[in-house]
């Protein structure tokens, strides 16, 4: 497989994790103060934003450094915060990621695979 394959798959790997988040959100409901006390719903949504980490940080350099829009850093840096944060999770800076930073997420990712 070659590295524009590779980047391809992982950016499939970030739809899948952004449907399922979708989803999770269809589930439990689009509401703050449910995500904020409901610890299922949390750790749902948390392994979904884990994954999507892990998969930004397959992508080439190449791949990374052509597309500066998006801030791969942060994503992956919110991926490091939930996996070796431990007990310091902030539901609201999870929440404003799912709800601010996963669509814009989503919208490039589509457009790169079309």
């Amino acid at each position: 497989m070659n590295r524009d394959e590779r980047d391809l798959d992982q950016l499939h790997v970030v739809l899948r994790y952004c449907d399922r988040l979708e989803e999770a959100v269809a589930r439990f409901g689009n509401s703050f103060e449910t995500f904020e006390t409901d610890t299922v719903y949390q750790d749902s949504c948390s392994l979904c934003i884990i994954q999507i980490g892990e998969a930004v940080n397959r992508l080439s350099g190449e791949f990374v450094s052509s597309h500066p829009e998006i801030e791969w850093s942060r994503i992956y840096g919110m991926r490091c915060h939930l996996v070796h944060g431990y007990e310091m999770f902030d539901a609201e800076i999870v929440w404003d990621a799912i709800e601010r930073c996963i669509p814009p997420l989503r919208a490039f990712c589509e457009q790169q695979v079309a």
